[in-house]
């Protein structure tokens, strides 16, 4: 009798043991993952894909390669000053989203018939949709112990789906079971331990007197941000995300570029961006004679001049004697996280030229908007 209670016990739980992982999972729902290429992602804030109305929709920071370490070949850029706008772009197109206004056009103006959506306070997208304007390949594949994994990826990707899923089958299978602990975690609130007592008279505490603000502290609030971009090769592209109707860009051109960017000057001057001019030239002379031409090239192309120059440090005292305006950044760097880092511990005034990048640009003034940096127009009388 003892052996077979024993049995039924030891039968009970086996039994006990397949079924707990199968109703754990049931209760958390559908799990998404994402991975972009040959790698899973772990997005800020442990965003996750959602689905809306059946339609699987991804957070916009999975095309960032600066957050996921994947370049897909489709950036953006994010505006926050007129509600919510995201735009995604790549050599093939763009698209612009309109988070508030519920609408998405394409670079060409034709609205699209899929929207963006603001979940867990982020932006998101729909996948597939996206995936197919920009020519990448979206995949949806469900398991039956790691939840489902989405997957964005490129020519660039090395492993197909089956290959990726074997890969990273143990990597999964411990995401999947973190996401769902922690879901169970947070959904069921640990007991209060402390005793309940018989209610007695309640002190007042002592007012805390409120905190003085340091003067020595500078919040990004506090800096006045003065943007420039080296523009001689740049195309009419990062035209497109420099602001329209907020603070302006200095944009340097040197004399010989000129003539090759007329259409991209003229665009940026109705823009109501600033025009500036680089020259390399350490004898005040010959930069003053280099100025002096580029100028009466300017007046020919959109009818305007202008007195900021960026030169070498030895040449711009005699720069400044002339009635020139030396533009000089206090920021440097090649690349999109270098500014940013160097930007993070930058005293007011700042300044700082983007070099003629697409991804650079869109990432540094994303960045800007959302720190919220004291940015302003960079005009003469502020040099």
């Amino acid at each position: 009798m003892k052996k077979r209670i024993l049995s039924i016990l030891c039968a009970l739980c086996l039994l006990l043991g397949v079924l707990l992982p199968v109703q754990r999972a049931r209760a958390a729902g559908t799990v998404y993952l994402l991975a972009v290429n040959d790698k899973i992602c772990d997005l800020p804030g442990g965003l996750l894909p959602v689905t809306v109305n059946g339609v699987v929709y991804i957070p916009y920071t999975a095309f960032d390669k600066a957050t996921t370490g994947v370049d897909l070949g489709v950036y953006y850029g994010l505006d926050l000053s007129k509600g919510t706008v995201l735009t995604l772009y790549a050599l093939s197109g763009s698209l612009t989203f309109s988070v508030d206004g519920g609408q998405c056009v394409d670079g060409q103006g034709n609205e699209m018939k899929f929207r963006a959506v603001i979940r867990n306070r982020a932006v998101y997208i729909p996948a597939s949709a996206v995936c197919d304007y920009f020519g990448l390949t979206y995949s949806f594949l469900p398991t039956t112990d790691r939840g489902t994994l989405i997957r964005i990826s490129s020519s660039s990707a090395s492993l197909s789906d089956s290959a990726f899923l074997n890969a990273m089958a143990l990597a999964m299978t411990s995401r999947y079971n973190a996401i769902v602990n922690k879901g169970q975690t947070q959904a069921t609130p640990a007991p209060s331990a402390a005793p309940t007592q018989a209610p007695g008279p309640v002190s007042t505490p002592a007012p805390t007197p409120a905190a003085t603000p340091d003067p020595a502290v500078v919040t990004r609030e506090d800096v006045e941000l003065y943007l420039a971009l080296d523009a001689s090769q740049a195309g009419e592209d990062i035209l497109d995300l420099l602001p329209q109707s907020e603070s302006s860009l200095l944009l340097l051109f040197t004399p010989d570029s000129l003539a090759t960017q007329a259409r991209f000057i003229r665009k940026a001057v109705s823009a109501g961006h600033a025009i500036g001019l680089t020259v390399d030239e350490a004898d005040p002379e010959r930069a003053l004679a280099e100025l002096d031409r580029a100028n009466d090239l300017l007046k020919h192309i959109a009818r305007t001049n202008t007195r900021i120059a960026a030169v070498p440090a030895e040449t711009a005292d005699a720069l400044r004697a002339e009635g020139w305006l030396v533009w000089e950044p206090t920021v440097t760097g090649d690349t999109a996280a270098a500014l940013l880092r160097g930007l993070e511990g930058a005293s007011s005034p700042a300044r700082l030229t983007l070099p003629a990048n697409a991804f650079t640009v869109s990432r540094v003034l994303t960045q800007v908007r959302e720190d919220r940096y004291d940015w302003r127009s960079t005009l003469e009388t502020r040099l």
